[in-house]
């Protein structure tokens, strides 16, 4: 398998190195206005000091690239480690201005696109505790430097402005960039709540809101699918419509909140059963059954013959019917009825069920608890 720098089947992943390697375009923008400083002398150092600082840049961004490549880093509340990247950033940035000359006034900027690169995520907490490291070590560079420096010379009284203008701005950026951040969280979170209300939206219109299977609606769905399939490659299907013995019965003698204790067992069982039986080997066990309606339910047999799917079904009445339905009424055994009918090359779907509709009828006119197959 070739190894991908940025894999294409890990989005978060990919996301958060490619942040990274934005971090590390900051420094490399910052590359020519150096070269020009270098080239005009303006700064303490020549291509050789340029060099290394250059070297040393690409060594720390290519560890933390393999921090977060490696999966190193998702042992930290931040994987993307935004937080350390800007910090050693600043760090950079006091070093380089330290060997700046006239050079340094341009070189603060070093600090605004480092803290910028805190809307990825960081808190208000965060830049503030950034914009404070930042000022706070401009102030430690500027008393090294002009330690034993009267106060009132004008190298000094410029750093001071230097230092003031740098401190208004980063702690500006801070509150405009923690608030930008937080838009974002605001609008991750939104967009993550709207996406489960969609996929319970997504629920409710396919799904019987009492047995949780699949409605009617889209049963007809699936029907209508697997009938363009059977068409199009000449695949069998058969559908079966099963309906419970003596409902009604259930609902006079105990109340119709036990005969839905008796309809969700039943659905339960049945999603049970279907996923272990191997004509279902190919599909979702819950694609293919639900309730059709009342206490009827219907059974879609992809690639299924008729001759098969009886063979089936008895297999699933065997297993549902082992043993009584638990309900609040204390067990009750029930048994069901069903009519089976394959689909014919280029029927419509309402025939097929038509035709699996009268063979039910058959069944439960022969004594129910049965199965009977539509010619």
């Amino acid at each position: 398998m070739r190894f991908e720098p940025i894999p294409r089947d890990n989005p978060t992943l990919a996301l958060r190195l490619r942040r990274q390697l934005i971090g590390l375009s900051s420094y490399l923008m910052f590359l020519f206005p150096l070269l020009y400083s270098v080239h005009h002398g303006w700064m303490r150092f020549g291509y050789g000091g340029l060099a290394l600082f250059s070297a040393a840049t690409l060594l720390l961004n290519l560890g933390f690239f393999i921090a977060i490549r490696t999966g190193f880093s998702e042992r930290f509340a931040d994987p993307g480690l935004t937080l350390p990247q800007i910090a050693v950033a600043i760090l950079m940035a006091l070093v380089m201005i330290h060997f700046a000359d006239e050079a340094r006034s341009v070189l603060l900027m070093l600090f605004f696109a480092s803290l910028f690169f805190g809307v990825f995520g960081l808190s208000k907490r965060q830049f503030l505790g950034l914009t404070a490291t930042a000022v706070v070590g401009y102030l430690l560079l500027i008393g090294l430097e002009f330690r034993g420096i009267p106060v009132d010379d004008p190298r000094l009284r410029f750093e001071l402005l230097n230092f003031m203008t740098l401190a208004i701005i980063l702690l500006w950026m801070s509150l405009i960039g923690s608030y930008v951040a937080g838009l974002r969280r605001r609008l991750a979170r939104k967009k993550d709540e709207l996406a489960e209300a969609m996929a319970r939206l997504l629920e409710l219109v396919s799904h019987d809101e009492l047995t949780g299977v699949f409605n009617r609606r889209h049963l007809l769905d699936i029907l209508s699918r697997e009938k363009d399939r059977a068409d199009r490659f000449g695949h069998s299907f058969t559908v079966c419509i099963i309906d419970l013995d003596h409902f009604k019965r259930i609902n006079d003698s105990h109340g119709h909140a036990v005969g839905d204790d008796v309809l969700r067992g039943f659905s339960e069982r049945m999603r049970t059963c279907a996923r272990r039986m191997d004509w279902l080997g190919r599909q979702e066990a819950d694609s293919t059954f639900g309730r059709y309606g009342g206490e009827e339910f219907l059974l879609v047999l992809p690639h299924t013959p008729l001759a098969g799917a009886l063979t089936c079904i008895e297999r699933i009445r065997r297993r549902v019917l082992a043993e009584p339905m638990p309900t609040s009424a204390g067990p009750l055994s029930v048994t069901f009825s069903a009519g089976l009918a394959e689909h014919r090359s280029n029927e419509p779907v309402a025939e097929t069920l038509s035709r699996a509709d009268e063979a039910l009828y058959r069944a439960k006119a022969n004594g129910r608890n049965r199965t009977e197959l539509s010619p």
